[in-house]
């Protein structure tokens, strides 16, 4: 993560398993986390979602890839105020193995196999689960262009476009800048 962590409020245990996930790549420089199979196991092993060592395959790496793509692809139509359908996002979910429970507490998801596919299916249902705590439309793409980091937006109304490392203070000083600059005299 190439910006320091700054001190903000608790961020609810689903989302930040998906805004994670989604910031393993860095599109301002196009950085990657998970280039291989092997980093793909680290990084989810890191994370809590994998209990013990295990290797990763190449077609997991690609199914970890598509995840992360088409939750990115969701997170950017949360900043947009849109609700569309992905298709991306569906096929890699829908590969994800998954089966509802009945437990003491009610109805869970939980993945149906272990290793590194059952980690994606925690992504998923993590997921899921902001969805049905209704704090799935908090989780955005900050607006800079040269950020798109993932954030949890804090704010009463849901109306923050920015993250919390100075993007929103750099754009509006670069507004204000071309302004100033605009309407000086030549």
């Amino acid at each position: 993560m190439p910006y320091p962590e700054l001190p903000r409020p608790d961020v609810p245990a689903s989302i930040a398993v998906v805004r994670d996930f989604v910031n393993t790549t860095e599109m301002e420089t196009g950085g990657d986390d998970l280039t291989t199979p092997t980093e793909l196991a680290r990084y989810l092993l890191a994370e809590g979602l994998l209990a013990t060592t295990t290797r990763a395959t190449a077609r997991e790496l690609a199914l970890a890839r598509d995840l992360r793509a088409g939750l990115r692809a969701a997170l950017e139509d949360n900043h947009d105020g849109r609700r569309s359908v992905l298709p991306d996002l569906e096929a890699a979910l829908g590969s994800l193995d998954v089966r509802l429970t009945w437990t003491e507490d009610g109805a869970s998801l939980t993945p149906t196999r272990a290793g590194v596919r059952g980690a994606l299916a925690r992504i998923g249902i993590a997921a899921h689960q902001a969805a049905v705590d209704g704090l799935w439309w908090r989780l955005k793409i900050c607006s800079s262009d040269e950020c798109a980091w993932a954030f949890y937006d804090h704010s009463k109304n849901r109306s923050r476009q920015w993250c919390e490392f100075g993007c929103g203070n750099r754009m509006k000083t670069r507004a204000y800048r071309a302004r100033q600059k605009a309407a000086a005299p030549a």
